[in-house]
């Protein structure tokens, strides 16, 4: 009998090792991935990561904008007009019965020279919310890799209580192959064989539902990595020590909470925003300050009214008579005649009307009806909520951790006393065995002690990935890597 239960034993452990070390293996469709493979694949195609990034490029061109607004502004203009009947000429302002066309081209800028330092304090206000932005980015690929994380161990954790439940079963089929030959022999009654044999088939039952568990937590990862072309996994088992609980972690929570207040990216993002908002006032008030710029504009025109003329000859003009002592004399004037030789040519044109010229100019307000002052109480309640923003984020994270801490600690304590309660069962269950092939115990005791031992194998090992995420947690906000 003591060598029967040896060897059932030794299959058992050889079994559970080699699921163990079998349960990733891939079929055809399966993508085999490790745990820092699969953080990678789902921070590359998470949605809420994708749109941090493309925040942090608005941000990036706001700040771009903001440090662009000191270049100059400058501005061209073309203007083209038709009059036709009773036209004014452009050249020497007076009407003229003829149609006119007329075009003019010019070209100013300006540029600010002071504006109560709006321009400045812009310019830093968007560096901060920049800096903020990209601090947001950083907490969103955190979470991301967190969820995968625990996904990950999900998986694992189904896998171990998957091959545990496998491993009974078989143990369960080795006892129905002994049981039928006792029962053979007339040593056993056929009753402890159909009982083994209902046994058998409320732990398939099992197996499949473990399989089912499995296979949930493998669609919660897949949907996390958010690849068409990845339909199944089989992740790599990575190395996870037994977790060493009488050794308590190594920090406490209020300890925790000093690291992750100067570490965690949301509280960072957080007071650079109320640094944001402090500049937010000082751009309001430059409303109160003068605004001086300066100007110059470069212009030039052309019409089909200038015209080129050439002298055609002379014409004479009998102004009447002159007397001198007594005697007329007339008086004739004689002038060039000048005819219409086409018109001046356009670049002509434009260089003899080219006319440019600068200045200054400075806005001093007096009375905006208030509209700065409401400006600056509003820039003071953004920065009143600010403040609120941030206290909130260190509310919550203190809370976050003393719950995980606490959690932590239930893990804790929750494994250490299943392990007391898996040992005990198991040399519980090594009697009950060898009490029941000898007969002396019926089918409902040895089933129920089997039943205690499986569940509490199962329970051992949610409570160990429990307390070995419930650690992971406490790492992270503490700025630590998620790898094991």
């Amino acid at each position: 009998m003591k060598f029967s239960l040896l060897i059932l034993t030794g299959i058992t452990l050889l079994t559970f090792q080699g699921k163990a070390q079998n349960a990733i293996q891939a079929s055809g469709n399966e993508t085999k991935l490790s745990l820092q493979e699969a953080v990678n694949i789902a921070l590359k195609n998470n949605i809420s990561v994708k749109q941090s990034e493309n925040q942090l490029l608005l941000s990036n061109l706001q700040l771009k904008q903001s440090k662009d607004n000191r270049l100059p502004n400058a501005n061209g203009s073309i203007n083209e007009s038709f009059n036709f009947g009773r036209s004014l000429d452009p050249f020497t302002n007076t009407y003229i019965e003829k149609n006119i066309n007329y075009n003019s081209l010019s070209v100013n800028a300006n540029v600010t020279i002071f504006n109560g330092f709006l321009l400045r304090n812009t310019i830093l206000q968007n560096d901060l919310l920049l800096k903020a932005t990209e601090l947001d980015l950083q907490a969103m690929r955190e979470n991301v890799s967190l969820q995968v994380v625990l996904a990950y161990l999900n998986i694992l954790n189904a896998q171990d209580i998957l091959v545990i439940s496998q491993s009974q079963t078989q143990i369960t089929a080795l006892q129905i192959q002994r049981t039928d030959k006792l029962v053979q022999a007339g040593s056993l009654p056929q009753s402890n064989l159909l009982d083994l044999k209902a046994q058998l088939a409320t732990e398939e039952t099992t197996v499949i539902n473990n399989q089912s568990t499995l296979d949930l937590a493998k669609l919660s990862l897949i949907q996390l990595l958010n690849d068409k072309n990845i339909t199944d996994v089989a992740v790599e088992r990575v190395s996870l020590p037994v977790p060493a609980t009488s050794q308590g972690y190594d920090a406490t929570a209020t300890k925790i909470f000093e690291i992750a207040e100067k570490n965690q990216p949301t509280i960072k993002a957080a007071d650079l925003r109320i640094q944001g908002a402090m500049k937010g006032i000082e751009i309001a008030r430059a409303g109160f300050l003068p605004t001086v710029s300066a100007g110059a504009n470069l212009g030039a025109n052309q019409s089909n009214a200038q015209k080129l003329y050439r002298q055609d000859g002379t014409t004479s003009s009998n102004l009447g008579t002159v007397n001198v002592s007594g005697v007329d004399y007339p008086l004739v004037v004689t002038q060039a005649r000048f005819v219409e030789d086409g018109t001046v040519a356009y670049f002509q044109q434009l260089k003899n009307t080219a006319n440019y010229g600068f200045g200054f100019n400075a806005t001093i307000p007096i009375f905006s009806r208030f509209l700065n002052k409401n400006r600056v109480a509003q820039a003071k309640i953004q920065k009143s909520n600010a403040d609120l923003t941030a206290l909130q984020a260190r509310q919550t994270l203190r809370q976050n951790i003393e719950q995980a801490y606490t959690n932590m600690n239930n893990a804790a304590k929750r494994f250490d006393a299943l392990t007391i309660q898996v040992t005990a069962l198991e040399e519980s269950f090594r009697a009950a065995e060898s009490r029941f092939g000898a007969g002396a115990i019926d089918f409902v005791n040895y089933s129920l002690q089997k039943t205690n031992l499986d569940k509490a194998r199962g329970n051992q090992i949610q409570a160990k990935y429990d307390f070995i995420f419930r650690t992971k947690i406490l790492d992270y906000y503490q700025n630590k890597p998620l790898t094991f």
